[in-house]
């Protein structure tokens, strides 16, 4: 085997993946990983054996973590003029009024558990995701994101 051996470098030998889990000049330190699911660790000295097959790296999972946040009412106003109802209509069923509506919808107010509750049954959306977007845009204010709600309304 030549080449350079480094973290995060996969092969494949005696039936099973090898993933090297760190490298130093003379040894590795390496994981292997049977088809049965049994693992087990070990140094390995470098320079590796010559039959095995080197694998292409892990593809890591790419978490997306915007810098930006935006008011739930944004989402809230989208899902509405989908749907081709009016906010009057919305805030009727809802059990609310017309101006308490109106203020999460351009994000003056921040809606509560109950509103939010309201507002899926009604639209027939998740509560859970709305209760969660708002939970977000809290968290990520606190975190000093920038919110970019201005730019929506």
């Amino acid at each position: 085997m030549s080449g350079e051996v480094k973290k995060g470098d996969r092969f494949a030998a005696m039936g099973a993946v090898v993933e090297v889990l760190r490298a130093g000049a003379k040894w590795a330190d390496i994981e292997v990983r049977q088809t049965g699911g049994a693992t087990w660790r070990k140094r390995q000295p470098l320079p590796l054996p010559s039959d095995w097959r080197r694998l292409a790296p892990r593809q890591e999972v790419a978490i997306w973590e915007p810098q930006w946040t935006i008011h739930p009412g944004v989402h809230w106003r989208e899902i509405i003029e989908e749907s081709g109802k009016s906010q009057a209509w919305v805030a009727k069923e809802m059990g609310v009024s017309e101006k308490h509506l109106s203020q999460i919808l351009t994000c003056t107010v921040m809606p509560g558990v109950e509103a939010t509750m309201k507002f899926a049954s009604v639209m027939e959306v998740s509560p859970r995701l709305l209760w969660r977007l708002a939970c977000d845009h809290k968290l990520d204010l606190a975190l000093g994101k920038t919110d970019l709600t201005k730019d929506y309304l």
